[in-house]
């Protein structure tokens, strides 16, 4: 019997070298992959971008007619005549005691009318004596206002509002019958000066200011929802007394012509948004107000025809956008921090730029949105 001895080939050691190689190589690739997503999560940026606002403003004309329905703002223009007159002092160079003066009220609470002469004499508590201008009756359960003056001349007589007795009634009568004032008195001291040129400018601008008040008064009675303007058209003055006199009081009389412009206030100030909006022509910028109303005077006025032109200056600030397109976070991924300060001061209203990357390593702003931080901080 013949016996067979086999041949098969035995294993060898190179295909688990191989599976060594292979499980090496994926573990490799592997830390790598991990390590490049440790280093791509761990990178951050922090974007401070600093502006500045700017000053804008808007200057326009429109015209005030009633007769024009395509108007941009509506209204009418009118006017009104006013005369005042006004007691003034120049200025003194010295001063001599007068007699004080001013009005009382006189009241009588019992059910018999109150004759009272000339000189009656009426006490305040502090025991300033003043009489009577005038004989007066005082009417049952009423009042009369009338004229004092000071016993004494001087300073002294220069009060304030007070109550008085009336001594020569009997003591009873005395609490029923009394005097009270609601306004000083004055003329215990006179200032004396000679009336000049100066003293008589001074009156005619304070009496022209007093003109144009009460005719915006008389003006505002025409129509109290709209907006008013009003300017002094023509205007004379008329003094009493001649330069050079001595006194203590000159009364200058004027009369004026107040031309009034109404106009519709909302129109108005849409419009000058309006305007002012147009300012800002870079979509990357934000425009805010500074005044709440915009500024309106009258330029021009034609009372024959009742027109009248206005000029609406409105000022606002210009800024960057938060929300421009300029400094969304597209823009950055991958910029380096001296690229990204370039690129940030080239944009209007930029005063300046903080940055802080992170870890320390890093130079780079990541392109990942969520790791970007941006922030705009306005600067007075």
């Amino acid at each position: 019997m013949v016996s067979i001895r086999s041949n098969g080939a035995q294993p060898t050691g190179q295909p688990v070298r191989f599976y060594k190689f292979v499980a090496l190589t994926i573990l490799v690739i592997t830390i790598v992959l991990l390590g490049v997503v440790i280093f791509m999560s761990s990178k951050r940026a922090e974007i401070t971008i600093i502006t500045r606002s700017e000053p804008v403003d808007v200057n326009t004309t429109i015209t005030i007619d009633s007769t024009d329905s395509n108007a941009i703002v509506s209204g009418f223009v009118t006017s009104t005549f006013v005369e005042l007159s006004q007691n003034f002092s120049p200025e003194g160079s010295k001063t001599e005691e007068g007699v004080s003066e001013g009005l009382v009220t006189l009241y009588n609470d019992t059910n018999a009318a109150q004759p009272l002469v000339a000189t009656t004499r009426l006490l305040t508590p502090d025991d300033i004596l003043f009489r009577l201008k005038n004989r007066v009756t005082v009417p049952a359960n009423g009042s009369i206002e009338t004229e004092v003056y000071a016993d004494v001349a001087g300073q002294g007589g220069d009060i304030g509002p007070s109550k008085f007795t009336i001594p020569g009634l009997r003591e009873e009568k005395q609490k029923v019958v009394y005097a009270e004032s609601i306004s000083s008195m004055s003329g215990g001291v006179r200032t004396i000066g000679i009336l000049n040129q100066d003293d008589v400018t001074k009156a005619e601008k304070i009496l022209l200011d007093a003109l144009k008040t009460k005719g915006m008064e008389l003006l505002k009675e025409l129509d109290a929802d709209s907006v008013i303007l009003s300017d002094i058209v023509q205007y004379t003055f008329e003094n009493d007394t001649e330069l050079g006199v001595e006194t203590d009081l000159f009364t200058l009389s004027g009369k004026a012509t107040v031309v009034g412009v109404f106009y519709n206030g909302e129109e108005l100030s849409v419009y000058a948004e309006d305007m002012l909006g147009k300012q800002v022509v870079d979509n990357s910028e934000t425009l805010q107000s500074v005044e709440s109303q915009p500024t309106v005077v009258i330029s021009d006025y034609d009372l024959e025809d009742n027109t009248a032109d206005l000029v609406i200056t409105r000022t606002g600030l210009v800024d960057l956008d938060p929300n421009s397109r300029e400094i969304q976070k597209l823009m950055f991924f991958g910029k380096t921090e001296d690229e990204v300060r370039r690129y940030v001061m080239s944009i209007d209203h930029v005063q300046g730029v903080e940055m802080h990357f992170r870890p320390m390593w890093n130079r780079s702003v990541p392109h990942v949105a969520s790791h970007v931080s941006i922030t705009v901080r306005q600067v007075e």
